[in-house]
C-alpha cells in the first residue's frame, strides 16, 4: 500500500484499515435523531478520544473525568428537554495512528455524530478522516496553529498556540527585554507549529531565536538538546513538549545550570505528574495559560473539590479541564437547538449549526465562547509562574494577563 500516492483523506483511512480496523460505513453522516431509553428520553452518543494510556494518560484520564462530570450535570440540566447524552470514550495514546483507530471505531461502530479529542498530532490526523466518516470533530485540548483550517469537519473549541504562544513570545521580547531565545520542542505537530509561532512572535518583537532543538516524544534524556542550546547563550528558553519528555528537559536545564527564564505552555506547566517528577527544576518556570474561568472562581473550585473527592488528588491540567467540562455543555446546547429545529443530530447538521450560531452562551465555567469564521476561538492569555512545583497548580501566581484584542 503506497500511502504517499493516495489522496490525503483516503490515505488516512487506508492507514486505519492497515491497523486491522473494520469500517462499518463511512462517507455519510454518523449519528441520527437519537435512540430512546424506554422512558421517553432520547439518548445521543458523544464520542471522546483521549490519551488513556501511555505517558500522556495523566492528562487524558483527568480530561475524561471532567467530561464525565459534565455529562452528569448536563443531563440533569436538560432533563426537561427530553434528551440525555451518553459518553463513549476511546484511547488515542496521544498518537496519530492510535487516534485514527479510535476515530474509526467511534464513527462506524458506536455511530457517534461528533468526536471530541485533543493532542495536536491526533487532531491533525483525524481532521481529514472525519470528513469521510461524516462526523463533526471538535478539538478541545490541542494548540498547534496547523489545526486552523485543517479539515472541513474540524472546529477548534480550544484556543490554538497562534493565540497564547504568540502572546508569550511577544511578551518575553517586548516586555521582559529578552534579546536571544532558544526553543526545545517535541518532534511532532504539537511542537513544530507552536515553535514556529513563538519564533515569529519573538523576532517580530525585536528578539532573535538563536537555536531550536527537537526531542522525540517520551524521550528520557534531554542533555544533548540542552547542551546545544546553552552553547548559544540564550536569555530565555521556551520549552514546547508533551508530558513524557517534559521532565527530561526541565531536569537537564537545571542540571546544566541554566539561570535564564524558562517558559512553556499550560499543558506542561500545570501537569501534576510533570511537576512531581521534575521537582525543584520547574521552580521559576513561567507558562501561558488559556482559561475562560480562573482557578479561584467558585464554580471551578467546586468542580476541583468534586474531582478531589472522587480521585483523592489534585487534577492535572486545570486550564484544559475547564474546556473539557464546558465542551459537553456546548454539545448539549447543539443537541437542544437541533431538536428545536426538528433536525437530526448528525455530523453535517452539527457543523452547520455551529457555523451559523457561532456563539454559545450557556457554558457554566467560561460563560460563553465564539467561533471565528475559520472555526477557532480566541481567548486572553494568562502568564503564570511556578514558585513551588509541589503546590497545587491553581496556586501558581498570575504574572500578567495579555489581552487577545
Amino acid at each position: 500500500m503506497n500511502l504517499a500516492k493516495m489522496p490525503r483523506r483516503l490515505a488516512a483511512l487506508a492507514l486505519v484499515a492497515g491497523l486491522g480496523l473494520t469500517a462499518c460505513g463511512g462517507g455519510g453522516d454518523s449519528g441520527g435523531s437519537g435512540s430512546g431509553n424506554g422512558a421517553g428520553t432520547e439518548t445521543y452518543p458523544l464520542g471522546v478520544a483521549m490519551a488513556l494510556s501511555g505517558a500522556n494518560a495523566a492528562l487524558g484520564q483527568d480530561f475524561v473525568k471532567f467530561m464525565e462530570f459534565a455529562v452528569e450535570d448536563a443531563n440533569k440540566a436538560h432533563a426537561s428537554d427530553g434528551f440525555e447524552i451518553k459518553m463513549v470514550s476511546e484511547d488515542t495514546q496521544a498518537t496519530a495512528e492510535v487516534g485514527l483507530n479510535a476515530l474509526n471505531k467511534l464513527a462506524t461502530v458506536e455511530k457517534v455524530p461528533a468526536v471530541f479529542t485533543a493532542w495536536s498530532a491526533v487532531v491533525k490526523a483525524m481532521a481529514p478522516a472525519s470528513e469521510d466518516l461524516g462526523v463533526a470533530l471538535f478539538n478541545v485540548g490541542a494548540n498547534s496553529p496547523e489545526l486552523e483550517g485543517a479539515g472541513a469537519n474540524l472546529r477548534n473549541f480550544f484556543p490554538l498556540s497562534s493565540v497564547n504562544v504568540r502572546a508569550l513570545g511577544t511578551y518575553m521580547a517586548k516586555e521582559k527585554g529578552a534579546k536571544k531565545a532558544a526553543i526545545i520542542r517535541v518532534n511532532n505537530a504539537s511542537g513544530e507549529g507552536a515553535a514556529d509561532v513563538y519564533k515569529k512572535a519573538f523576532e517580530a518583537a525585536g528578539g532573535k531565536v538563536v537555536a531550536t532543538e527537537t526531542i522525540e516524544q517520551d524521550a528520557v534524556d534531554a542533555s544533548s538538546q540542552v547542551s546545544k542550546v546553552l552553547a548559544q547563550h540564550p536569555d530565555t528558553i521556551h520549552v514546547q513538549p508533551l508530558l513524557g519528555e517534559a521532565v527530561a528537559i526541565f531536569k537537564a536545564l537545571d542540571d546544566q545550570g541554566y539561570t535564564g527564564q524558562v517558559t512553556t505552555y499550560s499543558g506542561a506547566g500545570e501537569a501534576v505528574a510533570v511537576r512531581q517528577a521534575s521537582g525543584a527544576s520547574m521552580n521559576g518556570v513561567t507558562y501561558a495559560a488559556l482559561s475562560g474561568a480562573k482557578a479561584d472562581d467558585p464554580k471551578v473550585t467546586a468542580l476541583v473539590d468534586r474531582f478531589k473527592a472522587a480521585q483523592g488528588r489534585e487534577p492535572a491540567g486545570l486550564s484544559y479541564d475547564v474546556y473539557m467540562y464546558d465542551s459537553v455543555f456546548m454539545y448539549a446546547d447543539i443537541i437542544k437547538q437541533l431538536r428545536d429545529k426538528k433536525q437530526d443530530v448528525t455530523g453535517k447538521n452539527i457543523l452547520a449549526l455551529v457555523d451559523d450560531v457561532k456563539t454559545f452562551k450557556n457554558l457554566p465555567l467560561e460563560g460563553s465562547t465564539t467561533f471565528t469564521d475559520s472555526g477557532t476561538v480566541i481567548k486572553d492569555t494568562i502568564i503564570k509562574r511556578i514558585d513551588d512545583s509541589s503546590a497545587n497548580p491553581a496556586a501558581d501566581p498570575e504574572v500578567v494577563t495579555l489581552s487577545a484584542k
